[in-house]
């Protein structure tokens, strides 16, 4: 279950890089509180998961401040990702049961629907019941780990239709595989969707990047 802590880190790394909140802007803890009806001490502590996520750092006598995006440690976390959930998409599609295969088949058609946040909802809990599949509890763990340091880049790339598109098509063919029992093209596939991904954030990080003409201080 995701925490509020991580829900509010969500919510402002992915103001960060839908470029809100250029590189150099100062992250003030009364002017956050104020912005999302909370107490200073909830936003303290989003802010050190922001940190943790590489999108500010906390500096001498300025507070905490927005930096631009690390392309090689999302790229290094992307990669970790991609190998952890292939390993787990190759095992659930020997270990998972029919009652698992059907309710991931009733998920990725429920998918087609889906509005923006809802199918961002439904990409994490469809990647999270797949690592569950897998019936590894410790691949499952640092799946989970990944996969909220990833949340919010990967929540602001989805925002965008085409990709979501692209997104859906992928997830059809890789549950198919799943489905199928082929655990070498289940793992290739689950490979080249975070792949894709990864590329696609990439490019965010890297229009984030560029200097702003202004920041906040």
């Amino acid at each position: 279950m995701v925490s509020n802590t991580m829900r509010l880190a969500d919510q402002i790394s992915e103001a960060i890089l839908e470029g809100d909140f250029p590189p150099g802007t100062r992250l003030d803890e009364s002017g956050l509180a104020a912005r999302f009806g909370l107490s200073r001490t909830p936003i303290r502590e989003a802010l050190a998961e922001v940190c943790a996520r590489g999108l500010a750092e906390r500096r001498p006598y300025r507070g905490v401040e927005v930096v631009s995006p690390d392309p090689d440690v999302l790229l290094d976390r992307f990669e970790a990702l991609a190998e952890i959930e292939a390993l787990c998409a190759s095992l659930a599609a020997g270990r998972a049961q029919m009652a698992d295969l059907l309710a991931l088949e009733d998920l990725v058609h429920r998918m087609e629907d889906a509005g923006p946040d809802e199918y961002r909802q439904m990409n994490f809990d469809l990647h999270d019941r797949i690592c569950r599949m897998a019936r590894n509890a410790e691949l499952a763990r640092v799946a989970d780990d990944l996969r909220l340091r990833l949340a919010a880049v990967r929540r602001a790339q989805l925002g965008h239709a085409d990709r979501r598109q692209r997104s859906m098509r992928e997830h059809r063919a890789l549950v198919a595989a799943i489905c199928d029992r082929d655990a070498v093209r289940a793992a290739s596939l689950m490979r080249a969707h975070l792949r894709a991904g990864a590329q696609e954030v990439l490019s965010m990080a890297r229009e984030t990047a560029q200097p702003a003409s202004s920041a906040t201080s």
